[in-house]
């Protein structure tokens, strides 16, 4: 594909003796040099450059006195070189020349491409010179980049179009006169232009809403943490960011008290629920860790005329799903009865003995496998006297399952009691529907559904 060139190609014609000796001897030829570029201005690296020379005699059309062709290879810089009077001569003799007859104009075309035409002025006419002074005053060398003829005498040019000086590095700025950083000097835009108002990133994790201030900086506006929402009873006006705070008064929050229900926001933007007495408790009232699952009645173990009380089951153990694949029926404690071929003794099976029954336990086993110790050492909301509820006390707890929202499970699912059989039994309560009883190894692993009184 044929490139395309500049045809304003700028041409350097240093124009000093090939021989040293200027008085000695006839000229022999004119040093050329130029960097040739594309039509975008870029140098033609390494190309291969074909150029013809004309010299015309008397004006810029005048007669053709000698033309010769040059196949040239430009370096990295784009610069070719050659010797204008050296090249394959196509017509005249650059020698019989009259370079002392009138003026002369150099001619030079790439290919078919016309690069124009310029006189050759004073320098050119050093090859008609013989004095010495001439000589002496005459051109001795040009630069490896082409862009500088020195003198004999010391002093040197810088040729027009070609020099570094012409072609000074850009200046890089914003261009754009619409920018509040737009700099008059810039010749290159680097894509630094910055707008009023226009949005931007101050890299400051504590900012939101950058923008292009007046003094042309990003800048944004500080974080302000509260609640944003206007009908909050704890509305801060200055946040700017929502925390998730925001508290509406008469709605639903939770004051993390066992002992009070139906806790709301109140006038005073604090979350407050009404304090729980025993005589305000139903089966299923969340209270004092729990949920009250039994409220006992005359002739039950705990009762006390005109006085509620009753067992609280923890809320964690009391299974919400049927599912009951691999001790996964909801219930979060499970474990063995505990020193399987020991025998416990002073266990009983009826209403108000788990207590002791768990005392006994942990006293003649001291395993922290056995469902005895896992209910003795567990604390929820500060209450700490959980105890493994007998046989008796779990049936309660199997009849009033789900009163309390708890689910039975689709498959039968074992939960130990207190009460034990012998040295290798004890009784559990098969919570598939049925509620009935099994004797089993102590070792066996069945949920555990702790209680404790209020």
């Amino acid at each position: 594909m044929k490139k395309l060139f500049l045809q304003s190609v700028i041409l350097i014609v240093s124009s000093f003796l090939i021989p040293s000796s200027l008085v000695a001897q006839s000229p022999q030829g004119i040093p050329y040099q130029a960097v040739m570029r594309n039509a975008d201005g870029t140098v033609m690296a390494s190309s291969v450059v074909s150029l013809t020379f004309m010299i015309h005699d008397g004006t810029a059309n005048g007669t053709v006195v000698y033309q010769e062709n040059h196949a040239l290879t430009s370096n990295a810089q784009g610069l070719v070189s050659c010797v204008v009077g050296n090249g394959v001569v196509s017509e005249g003799n650059f020698s019989s020349i009259n370079w002392g007859n009138g003026a002369k104009f150099l001619h030079v075309m790439m290919g078919s491409v016309d690069l124009g035409t310029q006189q050759m002025l004073s320098v050119p006419y050093a090859l008609h010179s013989s004095s010495s002074d001439n000589a002496a005053n005459g051109f001795s060398n040009v630069s490896t980049t082409g862009d500088t003829l020195y003198m004999a005498n010391g002093s040197f040019i810088i040729v027009p179009g070609i020099s570094a000086a012409n072609f000074p590095p850009a200046v890089l700025g914003c261009t754009d006169n619409a920018a509040c950083n737009y700099n008059s000097e810039a010749t290159q835009n680097d894509n630094s232009c910055l707008y009023l108002n226009a949005t931007c990133n101050d890299n400051n994790v504590n900012t939101i809403n950058d923008l292009i201030n007046g003094s042309c900086e990003c800048t944004g506006t500080a974080i302000v943490n509260g609640c944003t929402n206007a009908q909050a009873c704890n509305y801060n006006s200055a946040a700017n960011v929502d925390n998730g705070s925001c508290l509406i008064q008469g709605s639903a929050c939770n004051d993390n008290n066992p002992n009070t229900t139906n806790d709301v926001i109140n006038g005073s933007c604090v979350c407050a629920g009404t304090t729980v007495s025993n005589n305000d408790l139903v089966i299923g009232s969340n209270f004092q860790g729990g949920r009250v699952i039994y409220i006992f009645q005359a002739g039950d173990v705990g009762y006390v005329p005109g006085e509620i009380h009753g067992l609280i089951i923890p809320i964690s153990v009391i299974s919400t799903t049927a599912s009951n694949t691999n001790n996964s029926w909801g219930n979060l404690i499970y474990g063995e009865f505990g020193c399987q071929g020991s025998l416990i003794g002073n266990t009983s099976s009826v209403q108000g003995s788990g207590v002791s029954n768990t005392n006994s336990i942990l006293s003649g086993c001291a395993s922290n496998l056995s469902a005895a110790y896992k209910c003795d050492v567990l604390v929820i909301d500060g209450y700490s006297d959980w105890f493994l509820p007998s046989k008796q006390e779990v049936s309660i707890i199997y009849q009033n399952y789900q009163a309390v929202g708890g689910v039975y499970p689709s498959q039968s699912q074992g939960v130990w009691s207190s009460s034990e059989i012998n040295a290798s039994n004890g009784w559990v309560c098969s919570f598939d529907g049925g509620g009935g009883w099994v004797s089993l190894p102590k070792s066996y692993v069945f949920a555990i559904k702790p209680l404790r009184r209020f």
